[in-house]
């Protein structure tokens, strides 16, 4: 008994902790994205921290460090000083003002910054800051080879920002790590298989995203926008099949480090597909105790996309969440819903988030049925998924309530007609059963429950009126009160510490 509570007690202990730097996607340069994470079993040591992404970074810590209450007691000529709350809490600190242990923390505990994508308000502040505090060894730049290309190309080029890298005779301060999409099959082993040890205690998986076209050579803003929607523009047929059949083809390289697929050549798809803005998502990994975060650079939902590879992470996810080892997802929802699809940029909206959140439930649901059919294949008893499931109000989310005075057709919950055809084709066992018992699974099972959704890149309006974050949420929650996905959603804020 006491070894099964023991088991119990380390189950829930918190094993990763992630320090909001940056939220914002602009246009106020001083919270642009940017997270810390650690593994708290390493603790506070030498190389325990990963930079995701440094829209913001130097300034962002020493502001965090300006609210922090020291404990100063101890002897001897010099005292230990230790962080007493805060995202820092429990680190011993050297200095006595703020900046000075900022820089501190950089030089010493940050070792790898791993990069989503290059735009600047995702990296100026690494940047600027790389070149102020030179250590007794390079930092590590992560990221997919477009990634760290652009780097090498457009900023450590002695034009923009001087060489820095250890590459084409730089300064050394920084060495670049590319990392495998999907992982590389040749690291780790068992659940933590193509995961790559990025800084103590932590690894990771990246898999490219798409942020949108170049808008110098399409017509389109970012996007396929209105691609299958009765609203906007339409495709040709044969181009909109060439596109929906993209999603399962496999992706190559060109030379520029650009994604695309290798059959768009023959289909004279080539040209369209040279100038995808390629962006990651990364799993991070708790190597102790396989916990994981899921943290997505910017993004653009499937359903308008030229180049839709969301639905790859979301079945990389489904298992980990089925199993309960991914218990966050940090992703962008930089626009509410008044803002058109055309003008989008590359980004999303609630009403895309929510597509994206019932694209990964199906994801699990097809990864738990799969699981039932494979218990039942072995002679396991299972109950009638047919049968009309109860629920109470603790089985939902504390954010949403289950009742509604809303209609139920007030709001447009409808994935588009591309994306809806190839859900149902994908799912033929799914939409075998009859409709009132696919409604009652959809509505009542919550597949994402105790899964926290942190929205992240919202662009402030800076204008009088509601915060556009709080328009955000309030938009995202009415849609989970219908959709009853089991999510919850909050709003990232810079400063807090969040522990999984």
């Amino acid at each position: 008994m006491a070894e099964a509570m023991g088991k119990e007690a380390e189950a829930e202990r918190p094993a990763l902790q992630i320090i909001v730097l940056g939220s914002g996607g602009g246009p106020m340069e001083d919270n642009t994205t940017a997270f810390l994470a650690r593994s708290t079993a390493v603790g506070w040591k030498k190389g325990c921290l990963l930079a995701v992404d440094a829209g913001v970074h130097l300034g962002a810590i020493a502001r965090i460090l300006e609210r922090h209450r020291l404990d100063t007691s101890g002897s001897g000529e010099k005292k230990v000083v230790t962080l007493i709350d805060g995202p820092f809490e429990g680190l011993q600190i050297p200095h006595s003002s703020s900046r000075a242990n900022a820089a501190h923390v950089t030089r010493t505990l940050v070792d790898t910054y791993l990069i989503t994508h290059p735009h600047l308000d995702h990296i100026s502040g690494f940047v600027v800051n790389t070149a102020g505090l030179p250590g007794y060894r390079p930092k590590r730049l992560a990221g997919l080879p477009s990634t760290i290309d652009a780097f090498k190309d457009h900023i450590f080029n002695n034009v923009i920002w001087p060489n820095l890298s250890d590459e084409n005779n730089g300064a050394g301060l920084v060495t670049y790590m590319r990392l495998v999409e999907g992982g590389s099959p040749a690291l780790g082993d068992g659940e933590g298989k193509g995961y790559v040890e990025v800084c103590e205690g932590l690894s990771v998986k990246t898999w490219g995203v798409s942020h949108g076209h170049c808008i110098e050579k399409h017509s389109h803003r970012g996007s396929n926008v209105g691609a299958g929607r009765s609203d906007s523009h339409q495709l040709d047929p044969p181009r909109q099949r060439a596109i929906s059949q993209s999603q399962h083809q496999p992706l190559s390289r060109n030379n520029s480090g650009t994604s695309f697929n290798a059959s768009d050549h023959i289909r004279g798809d080539f040209q369209e597909r040279m100038c995808v803005y390629d962006s990651s998502a990364y799993f991070v990994r708790d190597i102790a105790t396989g916990k994981e975060v899921l943290i997505f650079g910017d993004v653009e939902p499937d359903s308008i996309s030229l180049s839709p590879r969301n639905k790859h992470v979301w079945s990389e996810a489904a298992p980990k969440i089925a199993s309960g080892q991914l218990r966050g997802v940090f992703i962008e929802c930089s626009y509410d819903d008044s803002r058109s699809d055309d003008l989008l940029f590359g980004h999303l909206a609630p009403r895309f988030m929510i597509e994206e959140m019932k694209s990964l439930a199906n994801e699990v649901r097809k990864h738990r049925d799969g699981r039932k059919r494979k218990r039942e294949g072995n002679g396991d008893t299972l109950e009638n998924p047919r049968r009309k499931p109860t629920w109470t109000a603790e089985d939902i989310s504390p954010q949403v309530s289950p009742r509604t005075t809303r209609a139920r057709g007030s709001i447009d919950f409808g994935i588009t007609q591309a994306a809806r055809k190839n859900e149902l084709l994908e799912n033929e066992a799914e939409e075998a059963m009859d409709h009132d018992a696919l409604v009652v699974r959809r509505s009542v099972e919550f597949p994402l429950k105790g899964l926290k959704i942190f929205i992240i890149h919202v662009k402030e309006q800076l204008s009088d009126g509601p915060e556009i974050g709080g328009v955000i949420l309030k938009q995202l929650m009415e849609y989970e009160a219908q959709a009853q996905l089991g999510c919850e959603f909050a709003i990232a804020k810079v400063g807090e510490a969040m522990y999984f």
